[in-house]
C-alpha cells in the first residue's frame, strides 16, 4: 500500500470519523515507529544523562503556544508543550492529552440532527501534570480556547472561531461546541495553556508576561532559561507522565547565524544536532560523518505575490501596480527555471512545485503550474502592453517593472535562488530586487508586531510551509477572502496575497462542512486549481524536511512527515 494511500486512509477513518476507531495510547513513543526506535536501541539499553546541544539558525520570536508561526519556533515547543491530539507518522490521529480520539463512532462527535452543528467531547488522562506540578484540568481547554479567541497577538484562530462555547461537567470532561460541522476538529487544541499561569492576565497584556519566554507544559521538558541571541535551555521535566523519560538531562538550543555556521559547529562536535539542513547541503555533510535523516514531508517552498499595492496598511482592494496585472504574474512562473534550480543548487534532492498540498490525501493528482518558458513569458508582457525600456526593463502607463523580493537572512539556498531569478528575470524585462530581513520579523504572523507580509509592505516573499494532514488551517487561512488582513479585521487571517475569488471561497467553505471525504477531497482539488489560475504564488520545489546528527545521538527515528524533529525527543540519547 503506497504512502499517499495510508494517509488517504488515515484520514477517511480518523479526519472525517466516518469509522470509529480504538485510539489508544500509541504502543510505541509518539513520532517514531517501532522499528525505528529499537533499530536505535543496543541490547543494554538507552542510557540516561547527558546534555544535548542542537544548533538552530532562525531564532524564535517568542515561545507563546498561540503565537507561534515558525517552524523554528515549533521545533523547540513540541518538546515543552502538547495538545489533545497530534498526527502520528503514518497519518493517523493519536490521542496525547486525551484519553482517546473523539468519533462518531465512539460517540464522541455528535452532530445535530439538522446537520448544522457539533459537539466534540474530550475526556483527558487522568493524573496529568504541568511542568509546575500542577494539574491539568478540562479548565486548560476552555482558557486555551478563550484565549486565541481574545489575545490580539494570536497567530491563527481558524477553527476556534467555530466553537461557541466549552462546557467542563467534571475536571477531565471538555464539551467543545461547533456553529457549524467542523471536519478538521482533532486539528485544533494542539497546544494548551496553563489557566492556572495565567488567568489573571488580560489578553491583550499576555505578550508581555514571562510565559512568552517561559511556557508551562507537559511535555518532556520544560524551559528554564531564554537568552534571546544566543540559547534556550530545557531541563528534564519531573512531572512528565512517561516513566523514565525523558532519557536526556538537557537540552540546549543554540541560535547561530546562519546554516553555514552550524553546520561548521556540526562537524566539529561543538553541537550534537542541526535543524533545518537545506537539500543543498546535505551531501556535503554526510561526506564528513554526520548521520542524516531525511523525512519527506508536505512543506512546499514558494513565492508569494502581493496583488495589493505595496504600503504599510494597504487596502485590500488596491492594486499592486506591476503585480496587480495577471499576465506580469503568469511571466514571472514561466520565467522560473524550477527544475533548474532543483538540479544546480539542490543537486536534484527536491522535486518541482505544483501546488499548496504536495502529499497526503487531499493533495490532488491533476494539477499542474506554468512550466519554465521564457519565450512564452515576453510575449505574455507584450501582448499585455509592457514595453522594454533602453536598459531592457518594461514599463506601462509610466510604471516601470521593479519588484523587491524578501526571504529570511542566513539561508543561502534561498539567496541563491533570488539571484538567478534577478538574471532570468532580467531577460523578460523585469528587475529585481532583493531584501532579506530575519526570520522572527518576516514571520510573525502578528500584526501588532508589524509582520510585513500582514501589513502588505512587500512585493514578494520566499519561504515554506506545510500543512497538516489535514490541510484546513492552512487553506482557510491563507486563501479566504475573509483572511485578508488589514485595519479593519485588526490584521485577522493570513491571506498575504489578498486573492479575492468566489470560485476559491465557495470551494474553501465546502471543504471544512462536511464529514464526507469525497466532498472535500473534491473541493481541495478545486481549491488548487482556482488558486493557480490566480497565478498568486509560484511554487519553486517540495522539500524534505533534513537534518544532521552526530553518530552519539540515538533514538531520533525516521522522523514523522507531520510534525517536526522535536517530535519524539523523549527518546533521544547520547551514546558513550
Amino acid at each position: 500500500m503506497g504512502l499517499l494511500h495510508v494517509r488517504g486512509l488515515a484520514a477517511i477513518v480518523a479526519a472525517l470519523t466516518i469509522v470509529g476507531t480504538a485510539c489508544g495510547a500509541p504502543s510505541t513513543p509518539s513520532g517514531a515507529s517501532g522499528a525505528a526506535a529499537s533499530a536505535a536501541t543496543p541490547a543494554g539499553g538507552p542510557i540516561k544523562g547527558g546534555t544535548l546541544v542542537m544548533a538552530i539558525w532562525q531564532e524564535p520570536a517568542n515561545l507563546m503556544p498561540h503565537y507561534a508561526n515558525q517552524t523554528v519556533q515549533s521545533v523547540v515547543l513540541d518538546a515543552i508543550v502538547e495538545g489533545l491530539v497530534k498526527t502520528a507518522a503514518n497519518g493517523d490521529y493519536v490521542p496525547v492529552l486525551a484519553k482517546e480520539l473523539p468519533t462518531v463512532g465512539n460517540g464522541g462527535v455528535k452532530v445535530s440532527a439538522d446537520g448544522k452543528t457539533m459537539d466534540v467531547t474530550y475526556h483527558l488522562r487522568p493524573g496529568i501534570k504541568w511542568s509546575d506540578g500542577q494539574p491539568l484540568t478540562s479548565a486548560d481547554v476552555q482558557f486555551t480556547w478563550r484565549t486565541i479567541m481574545d489575545d490580539p497577538k494570536t497567530a491563527v484562530r481558524s477553527g476556534y472561531d467555530q466553537i461557541t462555547g466549552i462546557d467542563t461537567p467534571d475536571d477531565l470532561t471538555a464539551v467543545v461546541h461547533y456553529k457549524s460541522v467542523y471536519a478538521a476538529y482533532p486539528t485544533r487544541f494542539g497546544r494548551l495553556l496553563a489557566k492556572h499561569a495565567l488567568q489573571g492576565i488580560a489578553p491583550a497584556e499576555l505578550s508581555k508576561s514571562d510565559y512568552v519566554r517561559k511556557p508551562l507544559g507537559t511535555g518532556p521538558f520544560m524551559i528554564t532559561d531564554f537568552k534571546a541571541g544566543d540559547s534556550f535551555t530545557l531541563v528534564r521535566n519531573p512531572y512528565y507522565r512517561e516513566a523514565g523519560k525523558p532519557y536526556l538531562d538537557k537540552v540546549i538550543f543554540k541560535s547561530v547565524p546562519s546554516s553555514a555556521v552550524a553546520i561548521a559547529q556540526l562537524k566539529a562536535g561543538e553541537v550534537q544536532a542541526m535543524w533545518n539542513l537545506l537539500e543543498s547541503e546535505s551531501a556535503d555533510v554526510e561526506k564528513a560523518g554526520v548521520h542524516v535523516v531525511v523525512t519527506p514531508g508536505p512543506s512546499v517552498e514558494r513565492i508569494e505575490f502581493n496583488t495589493a499595492e505595496n504600503k504599510d496598511g494597504t487596502d485590500p482592494n488596491s492594486k499592486h501596480p506591476v503585480l496587480g496585472d495577471i499576465n506580469v504574474r503568469r511571466a514571472l512562473i514561466y520565467a522560473t527555471p524550477k527544475q533548474q534550480i532543483i538540479d544546480k543548487l539542490l543537486y536534484g534532492k527536491a522535486t518541482v512545485g505544483t501546488t499548496v498540498l504536495s502529499t497526503g490525501w487531499a493533495a490532488p493528482k491533476d494539477v499542474t503550474q506554468e512550466g519554465y518558458d521564457p519565450k512564452k513569458a515576453n510575449e505574455l508582457l507584450d501582448q499585455a502592453g509592457w514595453v522594454k525600456g533602453a536598459d531592457g526593463i518594461r514599463s506601462k502607463n509610466g510604471v516601470r517593472a521593479s519588484l523587491e523580493i524578501t526571504t529570511t537572512t542566513g539561508n543561502k539556498t534561498r539567496e541563491q535562488v533570488e539571484q538567478v531569478l534577478v538574471e532570468e528575470w532580467k531577460q523578460i524585462g523585469v528587475e529585481l530586487k532583493i531584501q532579506n530581513i530575519p526570520s522572527a520579523v518576516l514571520l510573525s504572523a502578528s500584526w501588532a508586531a508589524n509582520d510585513p507580509r500582514k501589513k502588505g509592505s512587500l512585493d514578494m516573499w520566499m519561504y515554506a510551509s506545510s500543512p497538516d494532514i489535514d490541510p484546513d488551517s492552512i487553506i482557510y487561512e491563507r486563501y479566504y477572502s475573509k483572511k485578508i488582513p488589514w485595519s479593519g479585521n485588526n490584521g485577522d487571517g493570513q491571506n498575504y496575497t489578498r486573492v479575492n475569488n468566489a470560485e476559491l471561497d465557495k470551494a474553501i467553505e465546502a471543504s471544512r462542512s462536511t464529514l464526507d471525504f469525497d466532498k472535500r477531497k473534491a473541493a481541495y482539488d478545486t481549491v488548487c486549481k482556482v488558486l493557480n489560475q490566480e497565478a498568486v504564488i509560484d511554487w519553486l520545489y517540495n522539500r524534505a524536511d533534513i537534518n544532521g546528527f552526530t553518530k552519539n545521538v540515538q533514538g531520533v527515528g525516521g522522523g514523522n512527515p507531520w510534525r517536526v524533529l522535536t517530535d519524539n525527543i523523549e527518546d533521544w540519547w547520547l551514546s558513550k
